[in-house]
């Protein structure tokens, strides 16, 4: 561990912060046997914020793993908060900023009613975030109920303005930014546009900058991950939730002119998944702050699970005896990976009575062919009472061999379970399938772009004409395009269709959504001549290609039976479905007629020439 130096720091001028995130309480609270494991690692982390005796405990985000947490999550969270964080001793931090700026009310630990020793404060994630009516979150209700402090909390997203939560003990002036969770694509747009703005002090030189925000911070794809190049520069710690493997090493530092800001990246307190980033060493850490200094220490908790993750690849495995059947083998070979894995997991005792027996243990394996496959429930039997996951210790993927890419892979299917796992969102899915798709499937007339614009627009936004009006937008303009020119064979229309679709695709992305929109809104009307009757315009042919003899008299023909009386039609329901339906049926009868007339015209042509 890192002790400050007490001759040079001041106990009256040092502010110790105990650092945490992602405690997800409520993860698999109705398993019987890891249902407690997110209480029991939130107990230790507030245990250690007594232990070291700091100003203030500060969270990350998704303290709850539900956005509605259950009555018994709630309970069991609020019973740890009482129990740790209130008392009588006083807390030595003073608060400048607005209070109902920053928490929309009066901070717990000022609160007459209230006795706070450790006090809280916390942003909101992904998991925890405000959702229903009124945007009321879990922490809302912490908040209220006095238990939690907190801040950042957002209600126009489509500009985000964050103020500082003004901290100062002795000489040690602390600003806190608070930035919760929003969808990362939209934070990536508005960091693009400009439209994030921090409140910067007129002394900033004096005073030390920290922002906490939960979102991603690996790439996971363009606008799908917040790059640290776009954070401001002014900041000096960036204490970054959500991923959930934990980066803390111990180091002491003091921000100098030029120099970028330094990242803490605490990970979770519980393992939600079992992939190899969660079966980390899993820590929360101390940040002590000295005026411009600070020390960051990692505390390794004691109480987590212990998890072990081994990746198997059996085409570089000797499987033993070649005469056994091979799948018998493969499940041979994994019980005694399965045995070395079992003795780290003892390894990995800290010794606490309150950390979990069984292990979680997991063994990704990349199998060659469906020989080496079995049945993996009934593997995962054998270990009932020795692991803390028996129905899922195995995951079995096909090993993939790397060779040349031939025309005939190029038409194969493609593989939509494996873009779905490697997809971090929908938007992500549909750019990767239509993208993996060989040429001749490639989609001719939608912009892939517009496609997940519209369906980033019905999720978001909840706007169920989005597609409609996609649609409509590319149709209009593809039939004015085709009307507008000199095609005539089908090679020509479809190079018609090609040149208009890479046109569509080079457009700006904003722009591309105003032409879309344009197209939609656009109708096909004609002015009437002084001499055409109403019911002749209304069912005038359009205008290119099969406006012949024959068709002027159809055109007649339609008139006439138009003016003859006819009876009352029933009243239909006009739905949006329909009338799209009705619009499309409309406009592909016009198009057979538009080819009919031209087939007759092209035979005519050729029996007077003969």
């Amino acid at each position: 561990m890192v002790h400050n130096d007490e001759e040079s720091w001041s106990p009256e001028n040092t502010v110790r912060i105990l650092i945490a995130s992602d405690i997800h309480l409520g993860y698999l609270e109705n398993d019987s046997v890891r249902g407690e494991d997110s209480f029991v690692a939130f107990e230790e982390v507030l245990s250690l914020a007594v232990q070291y005796d700091v100003d203030l405990v500060l969270l990350g985000g998704d303290l709850f793993d539900h956005a509605k947490p259950s009555p018994s999550c709630m309970f069991k969270c609020t019973q740890s908060i009482r129990k740790y964080c209130f008392g009588d001793k006083p807390v030595s931090v003073e608060l400048l900023s607005d209070q109902l700026q920053n928490f929309s009310r009066v901070v717990n630990y000022e609160d007459p009613n209230l006795n706070i020793s450790y006090p809280i404060l916390s942003i909101h994630g992904n998991h925890d975030d405000p959702v229903g009516q009124g945007s009321i979150s879990s922490l809302d209700i912490l908040s209220i109920t006095g238990l939690v402090n907190y801040f950042g909390k957002w209600s126009d997203y489509t500009h985000v303005h964050v103020s500082p939560v003004l901290l100062r003990k002795g000489e040690t002036k602390l600003s806190l930014y608070g930035l919760s969770h929003l969808k990362d694509q939209r934070l990536s747009r508005l960091f693009l546009e400009k439209k994030v703005e921090m409140d910067t002090l007129e002394d900033s030189n004096d005073w030390f900058n920290i922002l906490v925000l939960h979102q991603n911070r690996a790439d996971r794809g363009y606008g799908n991950y917040i790059p640290e190049s776009v954070l401001p520069t002014f900041l000096d710690l960036v204490i970054w939730g959500h991923e959930h493997d934990s980066q803390v090493f111990a180091f002491r530092d003091v921000k100098r002119d030029n120099e970028s800001f330094c990242v803490v990246q605490p990970g979770s307190t519980v393992a939600t998944s079992l992939a190899a980033g969660e079966a980390l060493p899993k820590h929360c850490v101390l940040l002590q702050l000295h005026k411009k200094e600070y020390i960051v220490t990692p505390l390794p908790l004691k109480t987590i699970r212990p998890f072990i993750f081994k990746t198997v690849v059996l085409s570089e495995e000797n499987l033993g005896d070649k005469k056994i059947k091979e799948c018998d083998r493969v499940q041979e070979f994994l019980k005694l990976k399965m045995e070395e894995a079992l003795e780290e997991a003892n390894k990995m005792r800290s010794g606490n009575p309150n950390q979990p027996a069984l292990p979680l243990i997991r063994l990704s394996v990349f199998y060659e062919h469906e020989n080496q496959d079995f049945n993996r429930i009934r593997f995962g039997q054998c270990y009932n009472g020795i692991v803390a996951n028996p129905n899922d210790i195995l995951i079995m993927k096909r090993e993939k061999k790397i060779t040349k890419r031939t025309e005939k892979m190029e038409e194969e299917e493609v593989d939509i379970g494996r873009a779905a796992m490697e997809a971090s969102d929908v938007e992500s899915l549909l750019r990767s399938y239509f993208g993996a798709l060989p040429p001749d499937r490639r989609l001719a007339v939608l912009s892939v772009r517009t496609v997940t614009e519209a369906v980033r627009d019905f999720v978001l936004k909840r706007d169920d004409g989005v597609f409609r009006r996609v649609l409509e937008g590319h149709r209009r303009r593809f039939v004015d395009a085709l009307l507008d020119s000199t095609a005539e064979t089908d090679d020509e229309v479809r190079e018609r269709l090609k040149s208009c679709k890479v046109d569509l695709d080079a457009t700006d992305e904003s722009k591309l959504r105003v032409l879309i929109e344009k197209a939609a809104a656009k109708r096909h009307v004609e002015p009437l001549a002084d001499d055409e009757p109403p019911g002749e315009a209304a069912e005038r042919p359009m205008r290119g290609r099969g406006r012949g003899r024959g068709a002027r008299a159809r055109g007649r023909s339609r008139a006439a039976a138009l003016t003859a009386p006819q009876p009352m039609p029933e009243p239909e329901r006009r739905t949006p479905r329909r009338l799209a339906a009705r619009k499309s049926t409309e406009w592909l009868h016009n198009l057979a007629a538009e080819r009919t007339a031209r087939r007759r015209r092209d035979s005519s042509d050729i029996e007077l020439s003969d």
